[in-house]
């Protein structure tokens, strides 16, 4: 009586055990959570402060514009920027340093970009640069 009793309730026994095998593998997933910053814990990029517009000569040679360390806040950042007219100032940073270089006159949009395992921030300004007053030219 006893073994025709488990037999029965055997299968019984098992698909409940795969249940809570199941219920118990979810809720430890659900533990780990999901912090929106892939798993790190480590928060995205933001900006905290803008770059001013910058106005400068085609003669003038390179300008540090800002350190991208306190415009934006946020761990283990990386720091990319462009130009969106490199024949009139290009960009580049060197270390956390952002650097212009004036090349011809006119207008142009400069992009910087902090990125880290959570995520990216991004902040633009704007730059217009002048030529040069031609040598021996009258002052208005």
């Amino acid at each position: 009586m006893v073994d025709f009793a488990v037999q029965r309730i055997r299968p019984f026994l098992l698909r409940v055990g795969a249940v809570l095998l199941g219920l118990a593998v979810a809720v430890s997933l659900s533990a780990c959570g999901d912090d929106g910053n892939g798993g790190s814990g480590m928060q995205g990029p933001t900006v905290e402060q803008s770059i001013s517009n910058q106005s400068v000569t085609s003669d003038q040679g390179a300008v540090d514009v800002a350190d991208l360390s306190n415009v934006f806040s946020g761990e283990n950042l990386s720091f990319q920027v462009s130009s969106s007219a490199s024949d009139v100032v290009s960009a580049s940073t060197d270390g956390s340093t952002l650097t212009i270089n004036p090349q011809n006159g006119g207008s142009a949009a400069v992009s910087a970009t902090a990125t880290n395992d959570a995520g990216s921030a991004e902040t633009s300004f704007d730059v217009e640069v002048t030529l040069p007053d031609a040598p021996g030219a009258p002052n208005p």
